[in-house]
């Protein structure tokens, strides 16, 4: 027992190092298998989904037989007077009655009945379109909110940095103030960077926490550390570079528009349902009842069996059945009209979003070239400064520059793979199986 605890302690602390490692990191991965798990509003609408698919259940019971046994207890009192006919006997008596009976109605024609099916077939087709929509949006505001994350944390390193070069340069400049080798307003220039910067500094700190509080609000879970881009980023133009195409896409398989689709088809349906109203109902109707009771005749049992037809036809109801034809028929242009809306707004979306990420994919390249080119400055710059051809203000500007180049090319990354997965969302194609695939795009270590 001592050998095995000795190894097991032996085991944990060799391990131990590695796994809390690998735990220290959240990757878009990690951080999407949180939120399937533990976000409301995914598991919201999968409970609609399912309260929904039960209606199914409900709208074919309707058509089924309904079977119902009835039974009844009761005490009587009788008083009878005969009077001149003699018949019975008089006087007060007290017996029981009992009587039990079971009774079976089969709709045969009941056009309102056969049209909720019809109603709860398209509204569940909506409501799995709704729930493909949800589980789409979940990976896609993950990866957003993710991005957003590194973008404030990447803010708040560039800030530092910068506030550490300015905070050097405030230096050098305050020893050369000494000296009498440079001015006050040097010095005064240095000191209101480095007092810019540091504000900057706290400001980029809420940020930074405004967005981790984003991503716990997604999973359930505070986030750890979020895992950088590495070096196996390969950003690729939509294929095919055709954004008609991705419209195309779009219209056929957005699972919003799909599921306004079928709300129009329920709501063209809901017309019918109400016009049957105007239409008879026909019921085969089969009883059985025995019958068990006293008085003044004596004792008697009674079996009674019946099977028969029952046709209702309504004439009229106050005018209701016509008004709610006509709301019904109001409800099924107003969800043409969403429809409408709904297509022209993905439209709109998906145009948005192409351009976006091809726009990416270039500022990408645009930015990559000046980083180097500010970074050359900066040197050159420094070079300047020091042989006294240039003043403190410009090498503080280049730093800037340098810094706020480097920040957006990191933007540019973020913003290409946020786009283009906003663009596979948007068409009805994004899945677990995309995060799969970006996840080797971030260092884990």
């Amino acid at each position: 027992m001592r050998k095995t605890s000795t190894f097991s302690l032996l085991f944990f602390l060799v391990t131990a190092p590695f796994i809390s490692a690998q735990a220290a990191v959240d990757t878009p991965l990690s951080l999407y298998r949180l939120a399937e798990t533990n976000n409301a509003e995914i598991r919201a609408a999968f409970a609609a989904l399912q309260a929904e698919r039960e209606k199914k259940g409900q709208s074919t019971g309707a058509l089924l037989p309904d079977i119902r046994l009835t039974g009844e207890v009761a005490s009587n009192r009788e008083d009878v007077d005969t009077g001149a006919s003699g018949i019975g006997n008089p006087g007060e008596s007290s017996y029981g009655s009992y009587e039990y009976g079971l009774t079976l109605r089969q709709p045969v024609y009941r056009k309102e009945l056969f049209t909720d099916l019809d109603i709860t077939r398209a509204n569940i087709s909506a409501a799995e379109a709704k729930y493909k929509a949800a589980q789409q949006d979940l990976i896609s505001s993950i990866l957003e909110k993710f991005f957003k994350g590194l973008a404030a944390r990447d803010n708040l390193e560039f800030l530092i940095s910068e506030r550490k070069a300015i905070k050097e340069q405030l230096d050098y400049t305050q020893k050369r103030y000494k000296v009498g080798k440079t001015t006050i307003t040097d010095y005064l220039e240095a000191k209101a960077a480095f007092d810019l910067a540091d504000a900057e500094v706290i400001a980029a700190k809420d940020l930074l926490n405004d967005s981790l509080d984003e991503i716990e609000e997604m999973t359930g879970e505070p986030p750890k550390r979020l895992a950088p881009l590495g070096s196996k980023f390969a950003p690729k133009k939509p294929d095919p570079t055709d954004v008609e195409h991705w419209v195309k896409q779009a219209e056929e398989n957005n699972p919003g528009l799909i599921a306004a689709r079928f709300q129009v088809e329920s709501s063209r349906h809901e017309v019918t349902r109400f016009k049957a109203g105007h239409h008879p109902t026909f019921d085969i109707i089969a009883k059985y009842k025995t019958e068990e009771t006293g008085g003044r005749f004596g004792d008697s049992t009674v079996d009674d069996a019946s099977i028969g037809l029952r046709l209702e036809f309504p004439i009229y109801s106050g005018g209701q059945v016509s008004s709610r034809v006509r709301e019904a028929v109001a409800r099924h242009e107003e969800t043409k009209d969403q429809l409408l809306g709904t297509q022209r707004k993905v439209i709109k979306e998906t145009n948005k979003v192409y351009r976006n990420t091809i726009n990416a994919l270039s500022r990408i390249s645009a930015l990559k070239l000046a980083v180097d080119s500010t970074r050359a400055a900066v040197k050159s710059i420094r070079a300047g400064y020091k042989a006294g051809t240039r003043t403190n203000a410009d090498l503080l500007r280049a730093q800037r520059e340098l810094f706020k180049a480097k920040l957006d090319y990191a933007a540019a990354k973020y913003a290409y793979t946020s786009n283009y997965f906003q663009l596979k969302n948007i068409t009805g194609t994004l899945t677990e199986g995309d995060v799969e695939l970006i996840n080797a795009w971030f260092d884990q270590k």
